[in-house]
């Protein structure tokens, strides 16, 4: 028989993360497992406040926003309990502090850039320090081009540009390193979500209001939508490129529908379940609450936020034998 189609993953919103490889027609279990959390709300090291954003690295350990404890922490595979990473310090405005944290992201120098939500800034954390630098969002929240208003998702490119969800000013900017004020690059109704195909300079978002996946090109003209009528506040996404780049498929956060659903930039009314049940919230381990961030690990599995149960669940890969 003839070999499948073999699909890198390419992005994992990671600027240095390590691409699984996916065949071309995959499943997952729809029967998560807790990685991270999962017992009551709580501010110990085993458990999360509302978690919203995570990041994956090339070990597999994953880092989470642990929004309302105000942290990121890092848990390793098999760990039974976080290790405090930065923030940790109550709500606050000091540059060791935080104050609902709602996005992540972590360069290839190891630089943890943190969308600092009621503070109105994005905090870069170099490796190993105790303290953030505000690189953007030093004149206080509002809607000129030097400030911010709610950040709801982040994108670091290989040049250590920074894309800024603003979920108030209803835009995507993009900040130059060292730059006083942003470029706008996309227009788009509560953004959230966001990433940036660093090979043909195309940007994708989540619009939480308008309930779809919005594609644009490198000058901020859209291009096309997917979702709409379909999803229900997708908060998140992540991307698998194909042998066509100009058609991704996308594996979405649809938040207020508790699942998370496989769509086509090339068929914008088809989708496919992969986890959680429709409509329906819950904490056993077929069912989400409000899903908010997602990723691959190195083997392809789904790592997923399951925001409202305060945990990580992994929905692993089967069938992905690329020989068969």
């Amino acid at each position: 028989m003839p070999s499948s189609t073999v699909v890198t993953v390419q992005n994992n919103k990671g600027s240095d993360t390590t691409p699984p490889t996916i065949c071309e027609s995959p499943s997952w279990s729809t029967t998560g497992v807790t990685v991270a959390g999962g017992l009551t709300s709580g501010s110990a090291l085993n458990q999360l406040q509302i978690p919203l954003d995570l990041f994956v690295d090339k070990q597999d350990a994953i880092y989470i926003a642990d929004s309302l404890n105000h942290r990121i922490v890092k848990w390793d595979q098999g760990a039974r309990e976080g290790r405090l990473i930065i923030g940790g310090a109550g709500a606050g405005n000091e540059s060791h502090q935080f104050h609902y944290i709602t996005a992540m992201f972590i360069d290839k120098e190891g630089s943890i850039y943190v969308g600092d939500n009621h503070n109105h800034r994005i905090q870069k954390w170099k490796k190993d320090s105790t303290r953030g630098e505000t690189i953007i969002g030093k004149f206080g929240r509002g809607t000129g081009l030097n400030q911010i208003d709610n950040c709801w998702g982040l994108y670091v490119d290989r040049e250590f540009n920074v894309y800024v969800s603003e979920h108030s000013n209803h835009r995507v900017t993009k900040w130059t390193p060292g730059a006083e004020q942003g470029q706008i690059v996309a227009h788009v109704w509560k953004p959230v979500g966001i990433y940036v195909d660093e090979y043909n300079g195309n940007i994708y978002v989540a619009s939480y209001h308008d309930d779809s996946i919005q594609q644009f090109n490198q000058n901020g003209t859209f291009i096309r939508e997917i979702g709409k009528y379909l999803l229900d506040s997708p908060y998140d996404f992540v991307l698998i490129p194909d042998s066509d780049s100009n058609n991704r498929a996308v594996m979405i956060a649809d938040s207020k529908h508790h699942r998370i659903v496989k769509m086509s930039m090339n068929n914008p009314h088809k989708l496919q379940i992969i986890a959680g049940v429709t409509g329906e919230q819950g904490n056993e381990s077929n069912h989400l609450n409000e899903p908010r961030g997602i990723r691959f690990d190195s083997k392809g599995n789904l790592i997923v936020v399951d925001s409202n149960n305060n945990r990580v669940q992994n929905f692993m890969i089967n069938n992905n034998n690329c020989d068969i």
